[in-house]
């Protein structure tokens, strides 16, 4: 019989979940810890519950509002079997339970369990959060990633412990891991140890890591992703290969299902955003041209400085409406982009420089690095991407010591890739989640809630992607890939400046 923990975690509010453990694990507000508590009285790394020689310890890591066992706060205790601890002024309660189990108890309560939190009505972010967590519990794993298959190339959408350059933070490169995606072989080593050709690699030695997996997330034969776990020490298995490898099918089905929701709910919010759009809006813009022309001739025609005063409100509330319609009607239409090639270098330089003035106004230095390169563009539309980029980016860093905007754009693989980066406030978590949701604003008064919704819908035009990358307090990174197009006439931008071959185009969701 095997002796299996849970931790049971009883929020303020009566909510209950259990967690299975099997190794230390840290517990904080902050999404590198393996359990995250979001709480605001909860620190950002707030306690560790550790495993020695078969004992559990509750060790707090200096919070804010402390841990408290039989309602004394304290450093470092051991943590028996039916205690239980309290976190803060009591946001969170967490009991040790042990149990006995048979290992076909211990494979099928994992599975059944998955199944159950799998189930559940999440958004996407939330619920590959969730599989990743439930994934290295199982497995016994310090670290891991989910990577998906988006616009022809996989993006990392949920990651533990790691660095933001997971190829420097991860024991195997990232070509053995597109290698599992692609041929859809696993990587399943148990102990490194084992393995001679591991052994001799000097950067294995150095992480010291034990145990690393890495298998593909597979759906009706097509691969959707890939998942990568691993850990510094040998793990004991709590479930055998077959039934986590079941287990991660389990989850890739949950994701796909969610991911095509997802999909579906935002088509048919595109296709009633643009009946309303359809119905009223051009009506609407008549109604306000009419409206700026009557405010315009009275400020023309009287010298009252209160009428001045009034009719100057009246026309910045027209042109904010009007700059609203405009919003809905362009990302109510599905348009073709009318792509051409665009020396990126001399087309951001126009773009930036009218900007620089209003910039230095507001104390913030705009920069821009680039290569010399040739994007394929829709200039007209690409125009509103970045003007609704570079808007939000000056609304992050107003305020903030030293502001600065950088923007910049290189050659990648396939395509040319563009990046808009502050030192501003960075975005909540939560917020994030809904950063592409129509009429969600954050943090501005005068927001209309279509900025970054209308830049993803251009940018998926272009048949691109949008990464956003941010951490309250830390800055935001706004990366755009934009494909070549072979199928311009004249040869693609790897053509024109190497005369090698061309670049094959990422394949199509």
């Amino acid at each position: 019989m095997a002796e299996r923990y849970q931790l049971l975690v009883r929020d303020r509010h009566g909510f209950e979940r259990s967690l299975f453990l099997n190794r230390s694990v840290t517990l904080g507000r902050h999404n590198s810890c393996e359990i995250v508590l979001p709480d605001t009285m909860i620190s950002r790394q707030h306690l560790r519950l550790d495993l020695e020689d078969g004992q559990w310890w509750v060790e707090d890591l200096g919070s804010s509002h402390g841990t408290f066992l039989r309602e004394e706060r304290i450093t470092r205790e051991p943590f028996p079997p039916g205690a239980t601890l309290r976190l803060a002024d009591g946001a969170y309660f967490l009991t040790l339970k042990a149990e006995s189990q048979t290992t076909s108890e211990v494979h099928l309560q994992a599975v059944l369990q998955t199944a159950h939190l799998l189930a559940a009505q999440v958004d996407l972010d939330e619920l590959l959060e969730q599989t990743l967590d439930r994934l290295l519990a199982i497995s016994g794993t310090d670290r891991g990633f989910i990577m998906l298959l988006e616009g022809g190339e996989l993006a990392t959408k949920a990651q533990r412990n790691l660095g933001r350059e997971l190829e420097h933070s991860i024991q195997i490169s990232m070509s053995s891991v597109h290698s599992v995606f692609e041929k859809g072989t696993p990587i399943w080593i148990h102990n490194v140890a084992d393995d001679e050709k591991l052994r001799s690699h000097q950067s294995i030695v150095d992480l010291k890591l034990k145990t690393i997996l890495c298998l593909p997330l597979t759906l009706q034969g097509k691969r959707t992703g890939v998942l990568y776990l691993d850990s510094r020490r040998i793990v004991g298995e709590p479930v055998d290969r077959p039934t986590f490898e079941a287990i991660v099918a389990l989850c890739a089905i949950a994701i796909e299902r969610t991911r095509l929701f997802e999909e579906n709910l935002r088509n048919q919010v595109l296709a009633t955003v643009g009946q309303v759009a359809s119905a009223i809006v051009h009506d609407f813009k008549n109604a306000l041209f009419v409206v700026r022309g009557h405010a315009e001739l009275l400020e023309t025609q009287s010298q009252d400085p209160q009428v001045k005063h009034h009719v100057k409100k009246i026309l910045a509330a027209v042109q904010r409406l009007s700059q609203l319609s405009t919003d809905v009607l362009d990302y109510s239409k599905v348009r073709q982009p009318h792509l051409e090639k665009v020396q990126l270098h001399a087309w951001m330089e126009g773009l930036l420089e009218p900007l620089q003035p209003r910039a230095k106004d507001l104390g913030i230095r705009l920069e821009s690095h680039s290569q010399p390169c040739v994007a394929h563009l829709d200039s007209a539309r690409f125009l509103r991407v970045m003007e609704n980029l570079l808007a939000n980016a000056f609304d992050a860093v107003a305020g903030r010591e030293a502001p600065v905007v950088t923007v910049s754009w290189e050659r990648v693989t396939g395509g040319v890739q563009i990046r808009v980066q502050d030192n501003g406030r960075g975005i909540p978590k939560k917020v994030l989640r809904r950063i592409y949701e129509p009429f969600f604003s954050h943090g501005k008064k005068k927001g209309t809630g279509l900025g970054m919704a209308t830049v993803k819908k251009i940018v998926d035009e272009h048949g691109g992607s949008v990464e956003v990358v941010s951490e309250e307090g830390g800055g935001t990174s706004v990366i755009l890939t934009i494909p070549d197009q072979e199928d311009l006439r004249g040869e693609t931008p790897a053509e024109e400046s190497t005369g090698k071959s061309r670049v094959p185009r990422p394949r199509p969701r």
